[in-house]
């Protein structure tokens, strides 16, 4: 048994950029991509009416070792070479079983045809440089019936690829962040490995009927404005990620730096501890004043209704370091809060990136 498979299951989540419209530059256009998000039935047992990528629970069929003889060492070593902090769900624990750099990448990809059709792969004989990703092209019929054989679990996904001949695009999936559900959900609780991929042209979708209510494709910051105006809903991880990706308008300076400044750089695991105040929730993050130290991410901290009777901006103002989300009404993110160095080298939450150089 893994170490925390007793508090939570695993997953994995891609967050999908695509280029819309022309090549112009970013300044131009204001946002040359938009990002790809769905919103998840209301009869869904897990964050029900949510906007959020394509993901979902990793599975047997994505660690398995017959997934190296499409996938060989040779192509995909640079994917496992990471210097950086790892987080729990990256631990092997069986030598057997494919390599978690890898096999999360497969989940990400896996689940993604699933829920909306978009099938990322390459044909075997396609360059192994690692870019922009690669969608592969097959008709809509098809597409549609592959989708409900992997989804209903008629069909493995590896075998729809042998019959293809293609390869999971998992070399442009790049490692973005881990985060784990609060304890305060202790009912259902995730660790979630987020990957994210650019595309150089907006794909068809095919959704999934009973995963899927309604997609949209839009930028970061009409999404968290859509947010604010509470037309919908993101989850405090979905909203962390597109706040810190809304300072970014060019997407080739989201691959530049996810190929080059963050490639094989880890993530910290994000586990937000959350405390009450007397106008919200305030969500701490790790390095966040409030923060446990040596937070273990089991133990349910007996100090959450402490400061109910401050206000959020109150406990902004006594803390010394700030990293943390600040939520009101029905749990819509408000604030958004770092005074400290971006953790892995990563994007800073507040736009702070003296780091970004322009591909």
């Amino acid at each position: 048994m893994r170490r925390f498979a007793q508090f939570w299951r695993e997953s994995a989540s891609l967050i999908i950029l695509a280029r819309d419209g022309s090549k112009f530059s970013a300044q131009k256009t204001n946002c040359n991509y938009k990002v790809l998000v769905f919103k998840r039935p209301a009869r869904t047992s897990f964050m029900p009416n949510a906007v959020v990528f394509p993901g979902g629970a990793f599975d047997k069929q994505d660690w398995a070792p017959e997934w190296n003889s499409l996938l060989p060492a040779a192509r995909t070593q640079p994917l496992t070479q990471v210097s950086g902090p790892r987080s729990f769900i990256f631990e092997a624990d069986d030598q057997k079983q494919l390599d978690r750099n890898i096999s999360l990448r497969l989940c990400a990809i896996r689940e993604t045809f699933e829920e909306l059709g978009i099938l990322l792969a390459k044909r075997l004989e396609d360059s192994n440089q690692p870019g922009y990703g690669t969608v592969a092209k097959c008709n809509s019929s098809d597409v549609v019936s592959w989708q409900k054989g992997v989804h209903d679990g008629q069909e493995q996904f590896r075998e729809l690829c042998d019959r293809m001949m293609i390869v999971p695009d998992v070399l442009n999936l790049y490692e973005w962040s881990t985060w784990i559900t609060p304890t305060i959900l202790h009912k259902k609780r995730f660790e979630t490995a987020f990957f994210l991929i650019a595309l150089d042209a907006l794909p068809e979708v095919q959704p999934e009927s009973t995963e899927v209510q309604q997609y949209f494709w839009d930028t970061p910051t009409n999404l968290l404005e859509a947010h604010k105006a509470e037309r919908i809903w993101l989850t405090p991880p979905q909203a962390y990620e597109l706040k810190r990706l809304s300072y970014l308008n060019d997407i080739a300076q989201v691959v530049s730096f996810a190929k080059a400044t963050r490639f094989g750089k880890g993530t910290t695991p994000l586990c937000p501890v959350a405390f009450t105040a007397s106008d919200g929730i305030v969500l701490a993050l790790p390095g966040d004043s409030l923060y446990p130290a040596n937070y273990d991410y089991v133990t349910e901290h007996g100090n959450a209704n402490e400061y109910v009777h401050q206000t959020m901006e109150e406990l902004r103002h006594k803390a010394s370091v700030l990293h943390r989300l600040e939520l009101v009404g029905k749990l819509h993110t408000k604030g958004f809060l770092q005074s400290h160095l971006a953790l892995d080298e990563h994007l800073h939450l507040t736009g702070v990136n003296q780091q970004l150089v322009k591909p």
